[in-house]
């Protein structure tokens, strides 16, 4: 049953990938994508596509990422599958932020946005908001990066991510210390229901990180 071959060794490729076993699961991923060629199943390789554009950019292969997310978007666009389409964008996004490509993975970042907020999916709008957080502090544009960060924050303070609330919160620390825009500590108190010198406190013995 060669044609049912391909969705395991998709997961597995999928494993591998979790384990950081980057040159296994591109091998998987590429079995798997052979199986749906070979048996024209097209749609499905959208999905192996997309995870190839994921290990080979964490091998920093990012011009062989870009195009595996490409051929997985134009897959996804040629199937009306607009709902998936956004985690593509995020990904191109976030591959264009590591190359520098700021404006372009602005746009990437918004398009992928949209469509989380045109199907409702709260939770998912967290992730592309802080990195279009990041990608405007880099740019130094920290008023679009608080406006942003405080958007991601408000989300996983609601679905309770510790995690990334965190991740947030440090680099909102940031932001003030750099703006000195005391609007922040009033903002970030009221997401989380705590006094603005709690704050203070919390941001000044913060240490940056980018997530």
């Amino acid at each position: 049953d060669r044609y049912s071959q391909a969705s395991t060794y998709h997961e597995l490729g999928y494993l591998a990938q979790n384990l950081r076993e980057y040159e296994i699961a591109r091998e998987y991923y590429q079995q798997a994508l052979d199986i749906d060629i070979e048996y024209g199943d097209r749609y499905s390789q959208a999905g192996t596509y997309h995870q190839l554009g994921m290990v080979t950019q964490d091998l920093r292969e990012y011009e062989t990422a870009r195009e595996y997310y490409q051929q997985a978007l134009d897959i996804k666009i040629e199937y009306g599958d607009r709902y998936s389409q956004a985690s593509t964008y995020h990904e191109l996004g976030y591959l264009a932020q590591n190359l520098r490509e700021y404006e372009i993975a602005r746009e990437y970042y918004q398009q992928a946005l949209d469509i989380k907020i045109e199907y409702g999916d709260h939770y998912e709008q967290a992730l592309t908001y802080g990195q279009l957080g990041l990608l405007a502090k880099d740019l130094g544009e920290l008023e679009e990066a608080k406006t942003n960060l405080l958007q991601a924050l408000e989300i996983y303070q609601k679905f309770n991510d510790s995690y990334y609330l965190d991740l947030t919160l440090n680099n909102l620390a940031y932001i003030y210390k750099t703006s000195q825009d005391e609007n922040i500590l009033t903002e970030v108190a009221t997401i989380l229901g705590t006094t603005e010198q709690e704050i203070k406190e919390r941001f000044e013995s913060e240490k940056e990180v980018n997530n």
